[in-house]
């Protein structure tokens, strides 16, 4: 059963230990470049009226792990194949030469790259046990089958409409 990643942003404070956590398990440094995952911090602008307070909000930039990856279709010397254990895409460091083509067609912009070793890099979900997730606190970041990622969605929904945050009013 193909697992995925799955950030709730209702429950993130933007703290980064998913980021520090990640990096240091893949790359053995805390460091937030390193990340195989960003969390970005959107301060609401576009989603609230000039006299409203803005919201707050931290989003996750990392890879699906799509099913027909044009990453690796565009590889011109297939580094990227799927693992299959985890179903994660992966990226042979020992195959990649740098050239950026995963960068450059990734949809999702999760894809980095390594400037010192001249390799690309992204999430391959810690081999099936996604260190971000564990460091995660607040539990924002879940790894959970990947047909209840639009369940987990409606469930967040439904309790916002309980709590009244949601406007159900027809215009």
């Amino acid at each position: 059963m193909k697992k995925v990643l799955s950030h709730d942003p209702n429950l993130c404070t933007g703290c980064m230990y998913c980021m520090v956590a990640c990096s240091t398990y893949n790359e053995g440094s805390a460091s937030l470049s390193k990340a195989r995952l960003q969390i970005i911090r959107h301060e609401g602008h576009a989603l609230t009226r000039i006299d409203q307070e803005d919201e707050l909000l931290f989003a996750l930039v990392g890879c699906p792990q799509c099913e027909d990856p044009i990453c690796s279709t565009v590889c011109p010397v297939a580094a990227i194949r799927k693992d299959d254990t985890t179903g994660a895409m992966v990226i042979d460091r020992d195959k990649c030469v740098g050239c950026k083509m995963c960068l450059m067609t990734c949809y999702f912009g999760a894809i980095s790259f390594n400037e010192k070793v001249g390799t690309a890099f992204k999430c391959e979900l810690c081999g099936g046990d996604p260190q971000c997730v564990r460091f995660c606190q607040p539990g924002a970041l879940t790894y959970i089958p990947a047909g209840q990622v639009s369940l987990r969605t409606r469930m967040q929904t439904a309790r916002k409409i309980m709590r009244g945050l949601v406007d159900t009013k027809e215009p």
